[in-house]
């Protein structure tokens, strides 16, 4: 019989290769596999108890062989997805319908989601590691748990908000983003922002489809937002007011990108409203190129940086991905001049790509106050250029209203006409249809 000792040591054997395969991302080992890959090690272990010296040299071998086997079956067996119940709200097919009093969905790996009273949600893809809830309308606060490969996705409306372990209001109505980081990070990505800008905690990101504007600004306090116990709603109050500039566009970050992906993502570029009052900026990464820094919200840095080279060289010379990060780090400091001479920068010296055809656009939206000519001017540039573009739909609503302003009604009859033709259930359909009925 095989000595006690060894036993011992083939147990600790087994538990140390089930602590590697967990560790290296497998599931939880099936009772069955445990005692199979017991039973393999102690029979190479009895044959090698024979009392033959020579054989002393196969012992590692002929334990080490079913401990491979046994770490490719643990590696290989599928994960065990999360477990998770709903208080609250019923819950059909995945579907709930949060009640007067609210819900709050517990997940086993601790996470929890409590969503405002009359918030309608979609909770879908579980895995082991996290699941993807799509935030149909209202809001919720999510507490995600802090684990080792923790995946999870929010999704509101065109917008995913990418998730480890943090903790976040978020909320979802009539085409409006809300976001408010609590703690921890989270990456935006969507129709305005498509390769993703990083919040971290004490932001706030507001992103309103239908007037094409996002805001970033830093939290300045409570928000009055989801309570601990998952009532009330999060907050939606409107950004603080910015300074110095009536509403320049903020196109975002992430919006700087090919013809190729602007027509594959659908995103374009971003207008925003008044810049925040603060701004918050993350630590400067070492090395880091405009790109990144902008899309780590180190928008001062990026000027700051451009600055020290010459904005002159910058603008001048400088690679489309320069030009265009300080395009979009100077309307959200807030700099429409520097902007505007970062813009036309890209429309002069890169003509044809898409950040030139977005800038057509933001050109316009930075025109509107100004000058409601001007700015039917650019959009009339951008729908040349971008006829299908993803803003094709707010370029035309944008051109008829500034035509409205600076010709009259009557002139912007036959852009609201257009309008209400190819996009008749479009965020400007009500004001063409003013327009159009006004004879």
């Amino acid at each position: 019989m095989i000595e006690r000792e060894h036993r011992a040591r083939a147990d600790l054997a087994l538990e140390r290769l089930v602590h590697l395969a967990r560790d290296a991302g497998s599931g939880e080992v099936p009772e069955r596999e445990h005692a199979r890959g017991r039973e393999r090690m102690l029979d190479a272990l009895e044959r090698d108890a024979l009392p033959v010296a020579p054989r002393r040299w196969l012992l590692v071998p002929a334990v080490a062989i079913p401990l491979l086997a046994l770490l490719g079956a643990l590696m290989l067996w599928p994960e065990r997805q999360l477990d998770y119940r709903v208080e609250g709200a019923s819950v059909s097919e995945s579907y709930l319908s949060a009640g007067p009093g609210g819900a709050t969905a517990r997940f086993s790996d601790g996470t929890s989601i409590a969503f405002a009273p009359g918030a309608r949600a979609r909770i879908a893809a579980v895995t082991a590691r996290g699941a993807s809830v799509s935030i149909e309308g209202g809001g919720a606060r999510f507490r995600v748990a802090h684990l080792p490969g923790a995946a999870w996705a929010a999704e509101a409306g065109p917008f995913t908000v990418t998730v480890t372990g943090t903790e976040f209001d978020l909320a979802w109505e009539d085409d409006r983003l809300d976001l408010t980081m609590l703690e921890g990070a989270v990456v935006v990505r969507g129709s305005l922002i498509p390769t993703g800008i990083t919040l971290r905690g004490g932001q706030r990101l507001v992103a309103d489809v239908a007037r094409a504007e996002v805001t970033l600004n830093e939290r300045p306090g409570p928000t009055g937002g989801l309570g601990p116990a998952g009532s009330g709603t999060p907050s939606s109050a409107a950004p603080p007011p910015g300074a110095g500039l009536g509403a320049p566009p903020a196109h975002e970050p992430s919006a700087r990108a090919s013809a190729a992906r602007e027509d594959a993502a659908g995103a374009g570029t971003a207008a925003a409203s008044a810049p925040p009052a603060r701004i918050a900026a993350a630590p400067a990464r070492a090395g880091a190129s405009l790109r990144e820094r902008l899309g780590d919200g180190d928008f001062a840095g990026v000027i700051a940086e451009a600055k020290a080279r010459g904005i002159d060289e910058v603008l001048g010379a400088g690679t489309l991905d320069d030009v265009a990060s300080l395009a979009d780090a100077a309307r959200y400091a807030g700099q429409a001049d520097l902007a505007r001479r970062a813009m036309l920068a890209e429309r002069s010296r890169f003509p044809g790509s898409a950040e030139a055809r977005s800038a057509a656009f933001l050109l316009g939206r930075l025109s509107e106050d100004a000058s409601p000519r001007e700015a039917a001017m650019w959009y009339d540039r951008y729908l040349a250029e971008s006829p299908t573009g993803p803003l094709a739909s707010e370029a035309l609503g944008r051109k008829l209203v500034t035509t409205r302003d600076f010709a009259g009604p009557d002139a912007a009859r036959a852009v609201a006409e257009e309008y209400l033709k190819r996009y008749p259930t479009g965020a400007f359909a009500a004001v063409a249809a003013e327009i159009v009925s006004a004879r």
